[in-house]
């Protein structure tokens, strides 16, 4: 499961630690890397050490082929249901592939995009 406390909510930390309580093992895919660090850059010197800091505390899951093949398929879908483009973003896509290749549901708040790729969702 992908951890929820790189947002800073309340109910994401809480979420945090009931996942920790459970030894519920919580995965970072690399694209979530991608996602934070970006933001990070905007804030200060403290942000990005908390960015790393958070980050030390979790398995990264690196994409590999297969990963980046199933969130095209994933995202590609998508869109074909939609008609249109789905506005799903490409970052989600992969987070998603990665939460389908574990077999475990996307922690997030952001429910409606991930269900649009088909793959379990918890939220906080």
């Amino acid at each position: 499961m992908i951890p929820p406390i790189f947002d800073g909510e309340q109910a994401a930390f809480e979420k945090g630690v009931e996942l920790s309580d459970e030894n519920v093992v919580q995965r970072v895919p690399s694209p979530v890397v991608t996602e934070i660090s970006y933001g990070a850059e905007f804030g200060d010197e403290d942000e990005k050490r908390k960015v790393r800091n958070a980050l030390r505390m979790y398995p990264v899951v690196e994409q590999d082929e297969d990963t980046a093949r199933r969130a095209g398929e994933l995202l590609a879908q998508a869109d074909a249901q939609a008609d249109v483009e789905s506005g799903v973003g490409w970052i989600d896509a992969m987070i998603a592939a990665v939460g389908e290749g574990y077999d475990e549901p996307v922690l997030t708040d952001n429910v409606e995009d991930f269900e649009k790729l088909g793959v379990g969702v918890e939220t906080y």
